[in-house]
């Protein structure tokens, strides 16, 4: 046999298979396990990134919990935090890993099954990520526009500010909504190539 199409027999399915050339060549397994190490150690920082920022974002609203002219504010405020706690623990649940198989195929079902979950936990940030945010935000940002005006400010310039503001926030979710889904789409590839 020559390896040319032409001399196999057609009715022979599997001989065609066969000799079909393979668009990539397989990973070896110690290119697979220094993939998921690899994967493991981004997944740990962006995680830890992550717990940082849920701190930073409870100490700066905290004090807002104080802010006595304003019940909406300071519900939007007991709001976000909540959604920062609820967010931080689902960031663990969703897209924390546990020990890396050594070899075998308990390896590249370990890897693949990771980079699936990091793709959902991505695919669906919307729903998990962004969304528990959405009530605080309105309640703080109803807070600033009938409750709690900037002094020595006019009513329309406070008004434009918050405006201005809640577009800010709007663009920064769809940014971030976005930039996940090119994220789960580089995964998908990843998860294709095993």
């Amino acid at each position: 046999m020559s390896g040319d199409p032409s001399d196999l027999d057609p009715f022979d399915p599997q001989a065609l298979w066969q000799s079909q050339a393979q668009e990539h060549e397989p990973m070896s397994l110690a290119e697979i396990h220094q993939k998921a190490r690899t994967l493991k150690s981004k997944v740990l920082w962006r995680n830890v990134r992550e717990y940082a920022a849920s701190v930073v974002v409870i100490l700066f609203f905290a004090p807002v919990l104080l802010h006595r002219e304003s019940w909406m504010m300071q519900a939007g405020a007991a709001l976000i935090i909540a959604a920062t706690i609820f967010v931080g623990w689902q960031m663990h649940r969703r897209t924390g890993m546990g020990a890396i198989p050594e070899a075998g195929e308990a390896l590249r079902d370990f890897h693949r099954q990771t980079l699936i979950r990091q793709r959902d936990a991505l695919r669906s940030v919307g729903r998990w990520y962004m969304a528990p945010f959405a009530p605080g935000m309105v309640l703080l940002m109803m807070g600033r526009w009938f409750q709690s005006h900037v002094e020595g400010r006019s009513l329309a310039m406070d008004h434009l500010g918050i405006l201005l503001a809640s577009a800010f926030v709007v663009l920064v979710f769809g940014g971030v909504w976005w930039l996940n889904q090119l994220g789960a789409k580089r995964l998908q590839k990843q998860i294709d190539a095993l």
